[in-house]
């Protein structure tokens, strides 16, 4: 019997070793030390045992999952911004979202999403809670934040839907920062923290255009209503560039998604992707 439990400790010490997840190598310690206890109690030390038994399977696996709570993930921000990042029927789908759980997958990594409003997603990110922004993220549209920027996945464009209208008034995402917008817009311009306050600010007609990335647009002309959108005409102001948004704090993680990204451009995957979509 003793022999059995020396043999599963040897076993168990090769296994925490070749882990490459950590909280699964703090899992196996645990286990490690419970077989420690019984070999203790085996062995005529009853009193070692239970001091084992109480430290090492208790005590010292609770600290390090508690310091490993919010390791093994890659915490995700976004806005729920289809075909991008959105959720349909209960299961989270989307270009980013399988972009990054290919990438996940491939970190040995649990992927977590947490969707938030365009204010909430500044917030957060500058906070440091998450590790990557999506969600038709390009560099241009969160001016409050100064992350690193990934490779540039897909390109589209800046546009403009526009209502017959005397007063021009024109609407767009608050944080977008794009030069000259004023005189891309020429009229007034007020900016909204939610698109959908922006489609409803337009249905309403409190203002007669919108200016967003094709991906918002796109967003928005399926919830503009038939007669505002029958009187309506898009017209294309710039360009934008998908890439993904990595906190400063995780330098090597920004190689990792280049090295993602590539991989998929250089495999026919990520045009697969898209092309699944953006159709």
């Amino acid at each position: 019997m003793l022999t059995f439990f020396l043999l599963l400790l040897l076993a168990l010490s090769i296994s925490v070793v070749l882990q490459r997840r950590l909280l699964n190598a703090v899992i196996l310690l645990g286990v490690f030390s419970l077989t420690s206890s019984t070999i203790y109690f085996l062995a005529g030390a009853p009193d070692v045992a239970v001091t084992e038994g109480a430290i090492g399977v208790a005590f010292v696996t609770f600290i390090y999952v508690l310091a490993l709570s919010d390791q093994g993930k890659l915490h995700v921000i976004t806005e729920e911004i289809p075909p991008f990042f959105f959720q349909e029927r209960g299961e989270i789908t989307g270009i980013d979202h399988e972009i990054l759980l290919k990438l996940a997958e491939k970190l040995n990594l649990d992927l977590e999403v947490e969707f938030l409003s365009h204010p909430e997603t500044a917030v957060r990110f500058s906070g440091r809670r998450g590790k990557v922004l999506a969600g038709a993220y390009f560099s241009r549209y969160c001016e409050t934040i100064d992350p690193l920027t990934s490779t540039t996945y897909h390109r589209a464009q800046l546009a403009r839907i526009s209502a017959e209208s005397p007063s021009k008034r024109t609407g767009t995402i608050s944080g977008l920062n794009v030069t000259g917008l004023e005189e891309i817009s020429g009229d007034r311009i007020r900016y909204f923290d939610s698109l959908n306050e922006l489609i409803e600010a337009y249905n309403q007609e409190k203002v007669d255009s919108i200016i967003a990335d094709s991906a918002r647009l796109r967003y928005a002309l399926n919830r503009i209503n038939a007669m505002r959108k029958s009187s309506s005409e898009i017209t294309q102001i710039g360009e934008v560039e998908y890439s993904f948004a990595i906190s400063r704090e995780e330098p090597d993680l920004l190689d990792k998604v280049n090295d993602h990204l590539n991989e998929l451009e250089s495999n026919g995957q990520l045009k697969e992707i898209l092309s699944r979509y953006l159709r």
